[in-house]
């Protein structure tokens, strides 16, 4: 079996590693910026809800509810996470999984702890800085065109007990404000700033159940669409080696 054809049957729906991809993937959508973060996002409250759909060389699908949920100020709040996700990767059947997660904000920070069957908490080893790829908010206020952001590096350990995995390293390139236009959101029509840079995914790899993987490397062009209105980013268009993606947020509540 071919390195693609074991990498695609490891991504089968409901193997482990899907689940792990699609909760690394999920970790990595919740991301905000440290200053104006995930806890003061819209969907923070008891019964809040957040639905993402996607299409492309990532099609990726989230449908997210939130619960339990306490603040101690915009840095630091905890929630618990339950929800279903769905990620295809370039044309494959998309794999679906259920997450049942905590997760804790400190101090800009966040860790994940997994829901067991009988109530307790597993802790998740994977860490993820919430200036992770910024799909709901940037730190600093967004004001005008030709404002820039700083490039910046992120390192991701993937959660061990599900599959073993080398770090995930990720780089934004400067990030450079459009000209403001009005989209359409799941939110109605809203001025939004265009926010464009690069996002490069290093190569790593990852062994499951002794078969060691290669992931490629995949660098994207990237443009958010920044809502002030909302401080959320409603959609996020890349496009990865020719092939266009889109991930956009279809409801909050």
């Amino acid at each position: 079996m071919g390195k693609i054809a074991m990498f695609a049957a490891s991504m089968a729906p409901g193997s482990r590693l899907a689940a792990s991809v699609g909760a690394l993937l999920l970790s990595m959508v919740l991301a905000a910026p440290a200053t104006a973060g995930i806890c003061s996002a819209p969907f923070m409250h008891d019964g809040g809800q957040a639905q993402l759909s996607g299409s492309g060389a990532l099609a990726m699908a989230a449908n997210l509810a939130f619960s339990n949920v306490s603040k101690q100020g915009a840095d630091n709040c905890e929630a618990r996470v339950v929800g279903d996700t769905s990620i295809g990767l370039m044309g494959m059947p998309p794999s679906t999984s259920k997450l049942d997660y905590w997760l804790t904000v400190r101090n800009g920070k966040a860790s994940f702890e997994r829901r067991e069957a009988d109530g307790s908490r597993s802790p998740v080893n994977g860490k993820f800085d919430l200036r992770m790829l910024g799909l709901f908010a940037y730190g600093t206020p967004v004001s005008r065109q030709g404002q820039t952001f700083p490039a910046l590096k992120f390192q991701i350990n993937v959660d061990r007990k599900a599959v073993q995995a080398d770090p995930i390293v990720v780089r934004t390139g400067e990030k450079t404000v459009g000209a403001r236009k009005t989209i359409q959101t799941a939110s109605g029509s809203q001025a939004c700033w265009p926010i464009s840079y690069t996002r490069v995914i290093e190569a790593t790899r990852a062994s499951f159940n002794g078969l060691v993987l290669p992931i490629p490397a995949m660098t994207s062009a990237v443009t958010d669409w920044f809502c002030p209105a909302l401080n959320m980013v409603m959609k996020q268009e890349s496009v990865q080696n020719g092939v266009s993606s889109t991930v956009e947020v279809t409801r909050i509540q």
